[in-house]
């Protein structure tokens, strides 16, 4: 049975707004031939509670993993396949509730929480991984509200070659050119 190592933990990002480059794993070693595999990772909110304003409304979680900063400036550019430095993605959909006993975020059933990531399989952590996160909603007011996550890694031994392919990888490079 291969060892695992989870990382788990929280953050915090406002309603309406982008959570850039949260270093969630650091990894440093003399060894090129070994790295981290993700296996699985899911987000889900923490703070459902919060003032919504007046209306019920629609709302959209969405967070990329990348193997190093993306620096996004734009909500598009949190989920972006075609940047090689991402590697797993997740979009989740809420409904904003108004309640006379408190306003509150409820899951909308799609998909399910806590809302799993879209990985892809081809892709090596060989330094580092960071977390991004934006939210767009119906709602002009914007309450902070405090996130969880959960990532898996496995560890994996990489030939000299795969070991550079994902350190270019892992870096933005087009390794298609």
């Amino acid at each position: 049975m291969s060892k695992v190592l989870s990382l788990r933990g929280n953050f915090t990002v406002a309603d309406n707004a982008i959570l850039t480059d949260k270093q969630i794993f650091i990894y440093e070693a003399g060894d090129l031939t070994k790295g981290w595999e993700v296996e699985s990772a899911f987000i889900w909110p923490r703070d459902t509670r919060a003032e919504i304003g007046s209306a019920d409304g629609q709302y959209q979680a969405n967070a990329s993993l990348a193997t190093d900063e993306i620096s996004a400036t734009q909500f598009d550019q949190v989920s972006n396949s075609a940047d090689n430095r991402q590697m797993g993605w997740c979009n989740a959909g809420y409904q904003l509730r108004a309640s006379s006993v408190g306003d509150f975020l409820a899951n909308s059933g799609n998909p399910a929480n806590p809302a799993p990531f879209v990985l892809d399989p081809q892709h090596i952590v060989k330094k580092g991984l960071w977390l991004n996160f934006c939210t767009t909603s119906d709602s002009t007011t914007s309450p902070t509200r405090e996130w969880n996550y959960l990532v898996v890694l496995k560890p994996r031994k990489l030939s000299t070659s795969e070991a550079i392919l994902h350190l270019i990888k892992n870096v933005a490079q087009d390794v298609d050119n």
